[in-house]
């Protein structure tokens, strides 16, 4: 707006000047200045007008760099690379346009766009039609205002924590999950700069996050030796070998992991044989007590006590010489229809690493299985692992590495919740273990939520001061509490989103992947 500005003085100034003169000339009467007055009158009135119909111009084209600016960053930040058509660019690009630069004399005479495979440019050209200078021919003015919006050169680390629990199957919940979540995936590695590196892990996460069954014989995972976490034994009379019974009782681990005790639970500590309550103690459903009360859903096999029920679910013999095995399908939750054993409520899906190839995350997201209750810190305290550099799978660029951003993407579609009930165990058995067991506190509420969100307002704080960027998405939430924790657990303002219907996923995370490839105006 600086030649705008000069331009405005200088007319002002000009016409003082023409007044200054007008005036003298009008006072006088003779023919010679009677002539002269009008000679000089048109020559300034063209001059003066003319500055005026300059004015016009240069503010003109400032509104319209800012509207090509605007343009050319919403166009970009629609744009998808292999998908998007020039021609249906060139339309995009004409339709924003005419909204951003509106103007009562100025008309857009053309509006082209190019793409490649890192930049968006948009170029449009204005003609104004001119008041003054239309008495020396000069009936229009033309300037032309090009932008380019640029995705950063930035390499990047993402990782979707999603909600896989029985009420996502409500109102095709998982169904526009999985589409919205793929097309930012696409988005994000579609608008990476030159030479960056973008790279995706998925965690799914319901009673358990599943790191895999592949994983059984790592170091990292608690493999019940000599030195073992303090929560192994917690519901065995004696020692038993997780693992080992599984495969006794011809079945195999799926990959669910049980919670480390704190301080590990909601860190990224690298486990350490050294420290075993590092390590990830496997999965093990305790075989639950036979008395019918209409809360144990996975008896299957046969007590060897006939005390109470914590005593009967503890007895270690019942895996050592098991009888009246029934491995038969539980009928305990509604949303939940699986074969009892040791792997009941093992529902979710496993995680995928970090990795480079987009068909490997979507595939991934294709893949989840809605079954089982939010447990929002787990799958929070699994996402931040996989972007960590430190183990159990040390594939996160350092903390603090000026070339890399680490985001993290949340989305549950409800409040942290698992089920308790009125018996001995208290409720059903999670990464926490059973309720009685008292991992998530002394009081931790109705269905464990105030423990479950204390730990996630943990959890959150301290991913976040990790330097990682936290988003996330509350799916038709009306539980002001619920809405209020997830907003305290992202980076703030705009990295917050309320979506009451599942038809919206697609337009919060088209935003996301948006603000994540970090459009920019570069010309």
């Amino acid at each position: 707006m600086a030649d705008a500005r000069v331009a405005r003085e200088s007319g002002f100034r000009t016409l003082k000047i023409l007044l200054r003169h007008m005036s003298r000339l009008w006072a006088d009467t003779g023919a010679y200045y009677a002539i002269a007055f009008a000679l000089l009158a048109s020559a300034l009135l063209v001059a003066a007008g003319g500055t005026l119909d300059m004015i016009r111009f240069y503010e003109a084209r400032s509104r319209l760099k800012d509207a090509v600016d605007s343009t050319t960053l919403m166009v970009a930040g629609r744009y998808r690379a292999g998908e998007t058509t020039a021609e249906a660019v060139d339309a995009m690009a004409k339709s924003i346009l005419a909204t951003t630069f509106q103007s009562k004399d100025a008309v857009a005479r053309t509006v082209t766009t190019t793409t490649t495979t890192s930049d968006v440019t948009v170029t449009a050209t204005i003609d104004l039609d001119t008041y003054f200078l239309k008495i020396i021919g000069l009936t229009k003015l033309d300037t032309t205002a090009a932008s380019t919006a640029s995705w950063a050169a930035t390499s990047i680390e993402v990782v979707l924590v999603l909600d896989t629990t029985g009420s996502m199957l409500d109102s095709d919940k998982i169904g526009q999950m999985r589409t919205a979540a793929s097309a930012m995936v696409d988005a994000v590695f579609a608008k990476a700069g030159p030479g960056a590196t973008v790279r995706f892990g998925v965690v799914p996460f319901a009673h358990f996050v599943n790191v895999g069954p592949s994983f059984g014989a790592a170091t990292w995972i608690d493999q019940g030796g000599a030195a073992r976490s303090s929560y192994y034994d917690a519901y065995f009379s004696t020692h038993i070998n997780r693992l080992t019974t599984y495969t006794s009782l011809g079945k195999a681990w799926k990959g669910c992991v049980e919670t480390r005790p704190a301080p590990y639970d909601v860190d990224d500590t690298a486990p350490s044989t050294a420290n075993p309550n590092t390590l990830f103690v496997p999965s093990f459903h305790p075989d639950e007590p036979d008395t019918w009360n209409g809360y144990y859903g996975n008896t299957y096999l046969g007590d060897k006590s006939w005390s109470d029920d914590w005593t009967r679910m503890a007895n270690a013999a019942k895996y050592t010489s098991p009888v009246s095995v029934d491995f038969s399908n539980s009928t305990l939750y509604s949303n939940y229809s699986a074969p009892k054993g040791p792997e009941f409520l093992c529902s979710s899906t496993p995680l995928t690493r970090l990795t480079t190839s987009a068909a490997t995350v979507k595939t991934a997201i294709g893949a989840l299985n809605p079954a089982g209750s939010t447990n929002i810190p787990e799958g929070l305290a699994w996402g931040w692992r996989v972007l960590s550099p430190k183990g159990p799978f040390a594939d996160g660029t350092s903390y603090g590495a000026s070339d890399n951003r680490k985001v993290l993407v949340l989305l549950t579609d409800g409040t942290n919740a698992i089920n308790t009930f009125p018996t001995a165990l208290g409720g059903a058995y999670s990464s926490w273990g059973f309720p009685a067991s008292g991992r998530l506190g002394a009081a931790p509420g109705t269905d464990l939520r105030d423990g479950l969100d204390g730990k996630t307002r943990s959890v959150c704080s301290k991913i976040k001061a990790a330097g990682i960027t936290v988003y996330t998405i509350g799916l038709m939430i009306s539980d002001t509490a619920g809405q209020q924790l997830l907003y305290d657990c992202s980076s703030g303002t705009g990295h917050y989103y309320d979506s009451p219907s599942a038809g919206q996923l697609q337009s919060v995370f088209d935003d996301i992947a948006k603000k994540i490839s970090k459009l920019r105006i570069s010309s």
